[in-house]
């Protein structure tokens, strides 16, 4: 091994010196060690690295069926709240331009009740017959033209078997009693008012015989005057022969369109 020359030490020495500024006779090593003691440490200024934050997201809010209903219902168009507000307003104003039909009383309003509690069964709800004749398409007028006659046949119902009753000159000919399925037609004079009864052939001659209002508006009248009579019976008991009856009815009711006629003069 070639040993270094002491003047060539010697030299790298003095130059080190030079450049750090150390004193002259120190020895290299102790140098060094001075120099590193005076230098104060600065302080790196590369910002300390962090650890990462974990984030921990919150779980989903599960929204209720109530919740989701609501959101899902249609929303109500604006301009139906003027409608809303006033609709209460109209259904007033419109219930007062409407009548009302007569709660109880009146022949229109007692015949299809009285019809349908103690006629349909034989005759049928729509009048079309059953163990009873058919009163509809006309039938029950052209059986009997006169309502007074239908009103004492109703009231005394079949007369003896074979006994012709009603419309002489009907079409497939007259009527004779029992004559129908041999069913004979109960009375009604002792089970039903006098009105009740009446009502009930105002209602079929009109509902099922199609005949006009009008022209049995004096059956409304007769029924409403003083002198209707409560029931068929005793004094008012109508005769069992169908001629005799319809006079006596006849002579009830031109009398009271009589007595109608002095008082409107």
């Amino acid at each position: 091994m070639t040993e270094v020359p002491p003047h060539l030490l010697e030299r790298s020495r003095l130059a080190r010196q030079r450049m750090t500024g150390e004193g002259g006779d120190a020895p290299a090593g102790d140098g060094a060690a001075a120099s590193a003691a005076a230098t104060p440490a600065v302080a790196s200024s590369a910002p300390a690295v962090k650890a990462p934050v974990e984030i921990i997201e919150a779980p989903p809010v599960i929204p209720s069926p109530m919740v989701v209903a609501a959101e899902a219902r249609p929303k109500i168009p604006f301009w139906v709240v003027p409608v809303l507000i006033f609709l209460p307003i109209w259904g007033l104003m419109y219930a007062g331009t409407l009548e009302r039909p007569p709660a109880t009383g009146g022949l229109a309003f007692e015949g299809p009740i009285v019809y349908a509690a103690n006629c349909a069964g034989c005759h049928g709800g729509g009048g079309g017959g059953g163990s009873g004749r058919a009163l509809n398409g006309g039938a029950v007028v052209e059986t009997f033209p006169d309502a007074l006659g239908q009103i004492w046949w109703v009231a005394n119902g079949s007369p003896a078997s074979g006994v012709p009753y009603g419309n002489p000159n009907r079409l497939d000919g007259q009527r004779t009693s029992l004559s129908f399925n041999g069913n004979p037609m109960a009375g009604w004079a002792g089970s039903l008012s006098a009105e009740e009864l009446v009502s009930a052939v105002y209602y079929e001659r009109i509902e099922h015989g199609g005949q006009n209002a009008d022209e049995l508006e004096w059956m409304v009248e007769w029924v409403e005057s003083a002198e209707f009579p409560e029931a068929f019976e005793g004094e008012y008991e109508l005769p069992a022969s169908e001629a005799e009856a319809i006079e006596l009815l006849r002579l009830w009711t031109e009398e009271f369109n009589h007595e109608e006629e002095v008082a409107a003069g």
